[in-house]
């Protein structure tokens, strides 16, 4: 017996497979088909169930239910039909079923490409903010800081600024220690909030002009 989708009744399912049979010429128009109790007995289902399964061929002219002569086959092709029903009623709802799995599908791809923005827009967010943290000074020829260590400059206490890179004739330095010597023309990179920045920037052109 083909099995149907799981949304059909039991009823449903022998119909099918009764008429299934019809189509394949197992029963002929005019044959008697074994009664109800067998029936019940062959599908293993009640007397009930099979009556359901009977009055809907015979509600479809499938078949015939005349008392005191049993169930009678009355037409192979309205059987046909039926199961060609049912094979476009199946097509739909696999379809439904295709529809509605890409739909789940999509809305978890909508969840997730949500979540990756939102990380996008906060690393955008953050780089800003860093960004408008940094500030670029250049150590004139007159400075105060030429030969001293930044340790001497004692710019974090000063001005509230860090310096977190030193390029020097192209070279980048990431991270210098303390104890590194600053010269001429040396450019900082310091990082801080806009007052540090302005309290570096002062604090070199102070430099400057002694």
């Amino acid at each position: 017996m083909q099995r149907l989708d799981s949304g059909y009744s039991r009823y449903e399912q022998i119909a099918l497979d009764i008429a299934q049979k019809i189509a394949r010429g197992e029963y002929k128009e005019g044959q008697k088909l074994s009664g109800r109790s067998l029936l019940a007995g062959t599908y293993n289902v009640s007397p009930e169930t099979i009556r359901r399964s009977i009055a809907l061929l015979q509600n479809i002219g499938v078949v015939e239910a005349i008392t005191g002569s049993g169930i009678v086959i009355k037409s192979i092709l309205l059987a046909r039909e039926y199961l060609t029903e049912y094979n476009e009623r199946q097509e739909i709802i696999t379809l439904r079923n295709r529809i509605n799995n890409t739909l789940n599908q999509r809305r978890q791809l909508d969840i997730e490409l949500e979540k990756e923005l939102s990380k996008l827009l906060e690393y955008a967010f953050q780089k800003a903010s860093f960004l408008q943290q940094i500030e670029e000074i250049v150590i004139g020829g007159k400075s105060w800081m030429i030969g001293r260590t930044i340790a001497d400059t004692n710019m974090r206490n000063r001005t509230g600024a860090t310096v977190v890179a030193i390029i020097r004739s192209g070279q980048e330095i990431f991270s210098p220690p303390a104890d590194f010597t600053l010269q001429e023309n040396d450019l900082l990179i310091v990082v801080g909030n806009t007052g540090a920045k302005e309290l570096a920037k002062e604090l070199i052109n102070e430099a400057l002009q002694e």
